[in-house]
């Protein structure tokens, strides 16, 4: 039975011996075995040949006059296109001084003759195999280069329209009102490129002023899409015969609109407040957000909690308004839950209430600065990027 394996295809083979009837015995028995050979009798005709057709392997004598083997596998390894060719010594030296030569001279294996022709066949079709398997590994690398570069260009891409996209959603925001009867300041800071948070504020006549910070569940393209149909919703007043001044009223509709069940399990919580500037008078509604501190001309806090569960959850809810005075001068404050809840590096949490007398530390009459209130809460975690979105809205009255 013929167990010997098949030579690699199309194996073109440089064989290289000064001693014309050792050449020809090896050229005929790797010729009978399936392999292209081309014979040479010194190391420069090797030269010669090599540079006119690189073989896909050489097996190269040492003994030779003019240039011995040694000198031609380093000129061999000095040509780029020879590099990876594998040279194989044939020799009838066999000290290991000699083998470590011609290894440093850049051969990948060293048969002693006299040889065996099966053990020349088995070592040349292994080095060609590890030839070809090199070559099939650099290719692949060059191929995942080529992907990596595609996938790289497509992130950068991606980044540029998530940028846009950020960039769109801020400039949907209101422009911070610095005089008048109502002042306002806000910071929205997403966790990422692209957050679910939003906030809004507007007249709804000359004596009712809205506001509303709204956080939709989850980051990035979605949320954000959610958050701004909900923004333009409230801004438009696009619930048909809803009191807008009516802020239980305002979330129930808003419930109804937008439930998780239509917008792909998409829900959201909301702080909706109205203020009737000329009294003071303050109505407001919370789903499933958290509270509204209201600082009053007394110095007093406020806290004007969620009245209903977060918008979206249960349809059929019914959401309570809250009344309260409010003296001017006051300030209100509104934000997501990503301006609290946060972790110290050792892993505890900062609590709402430890918030709540952050933001009471303030000297009386001073509204709390939003840069400081930001600056505060990232050393709170840490130092490092917050976890999620971080949107606060001061509302002043006189």
């Amino acid at each position: 039975m013929n167990t010997r394996p098949a030579p690699c295809p199309a194996a073109n083979i440089l064989i290289v011996d000064d001693t014309p009837a050792n050449l020809r015995l090896i050229t005929e028995m790797l010729r009978e075995r399936g392999f292209k050979t081309r014979p040479v009798l010194s190391g420069r005709l090797a030269l010669q040949a090599a540079n006119s057709s690189p073989p896909d392997l050489v097996l190269l004598d040492v003994n030779m006059p003019e240039l011995d083997g040694y000198a031609v596998c380093e000129q061999l390894k000095r040509d780029v296109r020879m590099r990876e060719v594998p040279v194989i010594f044939l020799s009838a030296r066999d000290e290991t001084i000699d083998k470590v030569r011609a290894f440093r001279a850049g051969a990948v294996d060293y048969v002693s003759k006299p040889f065996h022709i099966e053990e020349v066949e088995a070592r040349v079709n292994v080095h060609l195999k590890l030839k070809s398997l090199r070559q099939e590994s650099e290719e692949r690398s060059r191929q995942l280069e080529l992907v990596v570069g595609a996938l790289q260009a497509a992130q950068n891409a991606l980044r540029a329209e998530l940028s846009r996209a950020a960039e769109y959603v801020l400039s949907l925001l209101p422009a911070r009102l610095e005089r008048g009867r109502v002042r306002t300041d806000w910071r929205m800071i997403p966790s990422t490129q692209l957050g679910g948070d939003a906030l809004g504020y507007h007249w709804l006549d000359q004596q009712n002023f809205v506001f509303y910070l709204l956080d939709v569940s989850g980051h990035g393209v979605g949320s954000a899409l959610h958050s701004v149909s909900i923004l333009n919703t409230l801004r438009y007043h696009n619930l048909p015969g809803i009191d807008f001044r009516d802020p239980g009223e305002v979330l129930t509709a808003l419930n109804e609109a937008y439930s998780m069940r239509r917008y792909a399990s998409y829900y959201f919580t909301i702080g909706y407040g109205v203020l009737h500037v000329p009294n003071g008078e303050l109505h407001y509604a919370g789903g499933g957000h958290p509270a509204t501190i209201v600082r009053t001309s007394s110095g007093d806090h406020v806290k004007l909690g969620s009245g209903g569960p977060p918008i979206g959850c249960f349809e059929g809810t019914r959401y309570p308004t809250t009344a309260l005075s409010v003296a001017a001068p006051a300030e209100l404050c509104i934000f997501s839950d990503g301006v609290f809840d946060v972790r110290r590096p050792e892993g505890s949490r900062w609590s709402f209430d430890e918030f709540v007398n952050y933001l009471a530390s303030a000297a009386a009459g001073e509204p709390p600065n939003l840069d400081a209130v930001h600056r505060h809460v990232v050393a709170i975690s840490g130092g490092g990027p917050l976890a999620d979105d971080f949107s606060i809205l001061r509302v002043s009255t006189d």
